[in-house]
């Protein structure tokens, strides 16, 4: 994708990653496509951007955006996949007297949507379709304007690429447990493959630094995209003793901060990067 400059490449990360759109948003982004669409010199830049405008417009004026189902942006998708699994996580780790997920079909069923919540969003976050707004189109579309503007070293740019190749990447069947438990259980109903959930964490862990880079590039990050931990568990209090809650609460938080440990490491080494992070607060310091 070409764009005209890199303010526009940093607004487009922006309108892909930003949460689900309201009619004011739409419009908004439409006027903004209109204006590229009439400036671009490159015939293939046009295309494009028309595309992103047919897409927006298309929704605006589709039974299912007039009725309230508004399309979900890269960010909700993403703090909902942690969501879902830092409450499993919790689960996993905390030995509670009453076993909910044995002793109770609604707890049963909640932790089977939660397994289908997430491979769901991992599969749409990794979607090489052309008409899906996914975290792997945005990282194609933007990342060679992000390289040159010194946004990630061309190292770890190119151990992405090679990570998100559509036949020989890690999200193939033949390379990710993810990826064949979403296509065999969810897609088709076919036989199904154990969960593992270390497996899985590797592969949120990945998107997540290519997450974090787009956004740090463009924005100023995320500040409190999560919820709190009595929002998390909120209603499970008559259930569970108090310490068994405050247990289930502290590993919840220690899974929030594994992921930001994920978003500022480098995908290719593991080590720390010492730049910022998405979820790093912007701090100023006036001084006279």
């Amino acid at each position: 994708m070409n764009f005209s400059n890199m303010d526009e490449a940093k607004r487009y990360v922006v309108e892909v990653a930003r949460k689900s759109r309201t009619l004011e948003d739409i419009d908004s982004s439409v006027d903004w496509y209109q204006k590229l669409i009439d400036r671009s010199v490159h015939e293939s830049s046009k295309d494009l951007w028309q595309a992103e405008l047919h897409k927006l417009v298309t929704w605006k004026n589709g039974d299912e955006f007039k009725s309230g189902k508004y399309p979900q942006g890269i960010n909700e998708l993403l703090f909902e996949l942690i969501e879902w699994r830092s409450a499993i996580f919790s689960f996993q780790k905390v030995d509670t007297k009453v076993d909910l997920f044995k002793e109770s079909g609604f707890f049963a069923q909640w932790y089977v949507g939660a397994i289908y919540g997430i491979f769901t969003i991992i599969g749409k976050l990794v979607s090489k379709h052309s008409s899906d707004s996914s975290l792997r189109k945005l990282w194609e579309n933007v990342s060679p304007v992000a390289l040159k503007n010194q946004a990630f070293t061309e190292t770890e740019l190119d151990y992405i690429n090679a990570e998100m190749h559509p036949k020989s990447g890690r999200f193939t069947n033949a390379n990710s447990q993810v990826i064949l438990f979403r296509n065999k259980l969810i897609a088709h109903n076919e036989v199904r493959p154990a969960v593992k959930w270390a497996e899985v964490d590797n592969e949120i862990g990945f998107l997540i630094r290519m997450w974090s880079l787009l956004i740090t590039w463009s924005s100023f990050g995320v500040n409190h995209p999560f919820r709190t931990d009595d929002q998390a568990f909120f209603g499970l209090e008559l259930i569970f003793e108090p310490s068994e809650l405050e247990a289930l609460k502290s590993e919840r938080r220690a899974y929030l901060e594994r992921v930001k440990t994920w978003s500022k490491c480098f995908a290719h080494t593991g080590e720390v990067d010492p730049g910022r992070d998405a979820f790093s607060p912007i701090s100023l310091q006036i001084s006279t």
